[in-house]
């Protein structure tokens, strides 16, 4: 492993802190006097374990997100699961997850077991920081801030994973009783607000640039603001919850619908955002054009936004610079690049689905018109090459298509970036229209977080940007019926796309028009498989998780050389290729059976 940019990394940990422990519920990992005398025995050895912490939890959804027998699912990340990418091969991990649906057997997107071995580390370190001798009180103090502030990000992914969890205030030894049921939705909610706010009063709003990585009161501000946000939104915010679980529906309901939620995640929101803009940290807009006015330097913006590391809009990144794919699981996990798919012959699959695509409007703001099931002929491949030319510069610097050159559109210095050398196509083989072949490529490619990266494998994943604050707002705004805030919130992200000013004050369709954007606009960044589960949207069960996937099919002069160049292609059409399957039980993520069986905590319903 190469060096690391930041203080805090992937490293190897003492023993006792390993990551690959049992549950936490199930059996802790107890340490030993001795190893605990070593461990604080120098600042040196506490910091290995207070990195490993780091490592452990804030890796949640990036790439070790699978439990059971799909952990560490190294082909393919959440947007195998919702409806942005395809599934990859019939022996990858991520293959079956779509098509067979959730369960309490080790098939889900969630860690639950991991989630309480990391907690548990963390209140570890917390609780014998102080034995570190030639650490100051002050640098003690922060570290503890910092740990509740670890713990309270994995509540936060908790909350609106599972619903109501159990409340670990501390770390156990294997004499106590560890029988911890699971507290309500709404107390779960309060568990995780207040450790936001314990570890925002002893965190810095910096730290030296050897230490960028760490959380700032910012970072925890943001993850305040998120955990709110799902608060106020339908899956949790009603009065009775998606599936009746008998007594237990306040695990995954607060029992009423109340728009005061929506004032709470508007405050929260607002003063992350003021913590922002006084710490330097803002959206990137540098084309200088003024407010509601398409930004000209949207693609530049857009692109380093993403995948620049440490720039302005990101308050907290997973950062780790391992540029070898075989150990970094975060690379192996995203990194669909041109360049870089020669060695990952297992992601030709795992192009982007239709129903992400569609998403994405013309640069002038105008809807694109693309095939449908159905069509009574093919279209010319010329077609596919205006339209997929003309459309927003989010689309540009994120993904790659048929008969694109990135040299010349992507990354026009950096010869990495060439159709050239890109082995995997998007091609048909011989299925004629209107059928599907059985290899599936999706409509496009992803190249996101790899904007001008050249030869860079490692990206610094954006767990929290400023864009999601202003979004944060426009849908607050909205379901408060405030218009006017919304539109201005959601411009912000909107215009700095390059996109003109939505002018739509229709309450529900302005809803339809902001998670548009938050579709677009955080695409790979972990959040689609959520926000559109606390949506509720009704097409979920037979277009976004669940129904036929449908993706664009081509037909070609010819499958020698490189089938992806423009003069190759003829015709192309929409094609159903496979279906997803849902469940109503699949708004939750389940609790795994082991816990279940231990009669302590009760399931989710439908598993």
């Amino acid at each position: 492993m190469k060096k690391i940019l930041i203080y805090f990394l992937l490293v190897g940990v003492l023993t006792g802190f390993n990551s690959c422990q049992d549950y936490f519920l199930q059996q802790p990992d107890v340490t030993g006097v001795a190893n605990l005398n070593l461990v604080y025995s120098s600042s040196v050895n506490a910091l290995q374990v207070i990195s490993q912490n780091y490592s452990n939890s804030l890796d949640e959804s990036i790439a070790n997100f699978m439990s059971g027998s799909l952990q560490y699912s190294s082909n393919g990340n959440l947007g195998c699961f919702s409806d942005e990418l395809g599934r990859g091969y019939n022996f990858q991990q991520m293959y079956q997850l779509p098509i067979l649906g959730m369960d309490a057997n080790g098939h889900s997107t969630g860690n639950y077991g991991q989630t309480f071995s990391f907690i548990r580390n963390a209140w570890l370190v917390y609780e014998n920081i102080d034995k570190v001798p030639d650490m100051s009180a002050a640098d003690k103090a922060t570290i503890k801030a910092e740990m509740i502030g670890l713990n309270a990000y994995r509540y936060m992914g908790g909350f609106y994973r599972y619903g109501g969890l159990p409340l670990v205030t501390r770390s156990y030894d294997a004499n106590e009783n560890l029988s911890i049921p699971r507290s309500s939705l709404d107390s779960t909610l309060q568990y995780t607000l207040k450790l936001c706010d314990n570890a925002i009063a002893g965190l810095p709003d910096a730290w030296p640039a050897n230490m960028s990585g760490r959380l700032t009161k910012g970072a925890v501000l943001a993850m305040k603001a998120r955990a709110l946000q799902f608060a106020a939104r339908p899956l949790f915010n009603s009065a009775t919850p998606y599936l009746d679980n008998g007594q237990n529906n306040n695990l995954i309901c607060f029992g009423n619908a109340n728009t005061t939620r929506w004032d709470n995640a508007i405050t929260a929101t607002l003063a992350t955002l003021t913590w922002c803009k006084a710490n330097g940290y803002d959206i990137i807009n540098t084309g200088g054009a003024t407010a509601g006015v398409p930004n000209p330097k949207a693609f530049d913006d857009y692109g380093n936004a993403t995948s620049t590391p440490s720039n302005k809009e990101v308050i907290l990144a997973f950062k780790t610079d391992n540029n070898t794919m075989a150990t970094n699981n975060i690379g192996w996990a995203y990194n669909y690049s041109s360049y870089q798919t020669v060695s990952r012959y297992d992601c030709q699959m795992i192009g982007t689905l239709y129903s992400m695509f569609r998403n994405y409007q013309n640069a002038d703001g105008t809807e694109p018109s693309w095939p449908q099931v159905g069509d009574a002929a093919p279209r010319p491949a010329s077609d596919f090459l205006t339209r997929m030319a003309a459309l927003e510069p989010r689309f540009q610097a994120d993904q790659i298509f048929a008969g694109k050159d990135p040299l010349t559109c992507n990354n026009p210095t950096d010869s990495k970036w060439t159709i050239l050398g890109w082995s995997y196509g998007l091609a048909n083989y011989g299925t004629p229209f209107p059928g599907a072949s059985t290899n599936t490529y999706g409509c496009c490619y992803s190249t996101k977080f790899y904007y001008k990266a050249g030869s860079r494998v490692w990206f610094e994943f954006p767990i929290f940007r400023v864009a999601e604050l202003y979004m944060n707002l426009a849908e607050a705004y909205n379901e408060k019926g405030d218009a006017a805030n919304a539109l201005l919130n959601l411009n912000i992200v909107h215009n700095r796309a390059g996109l003109p000013a939505i002018t739509e004050t229709n309450q529900a369709k302005l809803r339809t028009i902001i998670q548009r954007e938050w579709a677009v606009e955080f695409f790979l960044e972990a959040q689609r498989l959520y926000t559109v589960r606390h949506w509720k949207l009704q097409n979920i069960s037979n277009e976004i998780l669940g129904g036929d996937v449908k993706e664009f099919q081509f037909t070609v002069k010819s499958t020698s050389g490189n089938v992806n160049l423009a003069a190759n292609l003829l015709t192309y059409w929409l094609a159903p290729t496979y279906t997803k399957f849902w469940s109503p039980r699949m708004f939750m993520e389940p609790i795994p059976q082991s816990e279940i069986n231990k009669k302590v905590a009760s399931q989710n319903p439908g598993y």
